[in-house]
């Protein structure tokens, strides 16, 4: 089974994949790697970021194998053919993550947007899903409690919502 981890930058994508490789025995499969070991899939690099194109559809097609986890931001062009988890943070919380990154002002303001309105919730359309809030505890824990929800099969699409009062201090 292909699973793929996703969640804004600083949800723990990539320590939290790597603990569940392990867990499943399921080889772990970095897209970063993959990205930069086809530069065709890179239009242009901007303020520091890679601009990615079509191209990675795909790659990663070619690239993935049937069974693996695997882990990026980039779910617009990733198979949807697996189990699909998405990694959800406090914005308080994942506020917090982003500043020890060194992330600029406006980098964050993006971010925690991108957690408050769902946008990885909403931009997926299979309901093979499972939302987890890892805004608490070491990876290896959440990876453990995320491989017992795949192992129910507790599939929960737009389960998790954020508390207003949250989302006003994160921002404001």
């Amino acid at each position: 089974m292909k699973i793929l981890i996703t969640g804004t930058p600083g949800s723990g994508k990539t320590s939290i994949a790597k603990e569940l490789s392990k867990l499943l025995k399921l080889p772990y499969i970095d897209v970063k790697k993959i990205i930069k070991n086809n530069p065709e899939t890179i239009d242009k690099k901007e303020l520091g970021e890679l601009i990615i194109n079509d191209k990675l559809k795909k790659v990663l097609s070619k690239n993935l194998p049937n069974s693996c986890v695997f882990e990026t931001h980039l779910i617009e062009y990733c198979p949807k053919n697996g189990l699909i988890i998405i990694l959800r943070v406090n914005p308080l919380v994942l506020k917090k993550r982003l500043i020890k990154r060194g992330y600029s002002k406006q980098k964050i303001v993006d971010n925690l947007e991108v957690e408050i309105l769902d946008y990885f919730t909403q931009n997926i359309k299979s309901n093979k899903v499972i939302e987890y809030d890892c805004s608490k505890g070491p990876a290896k824990i959440n990876a453990l409690k995320i491989k017992k929800l795949i192992q129910a099969k507790k599939y929960n699409k737009g389960g998790l919502k954020h508390k207003l009062s949250h989302i006003k201090k994160a921002l404001f």
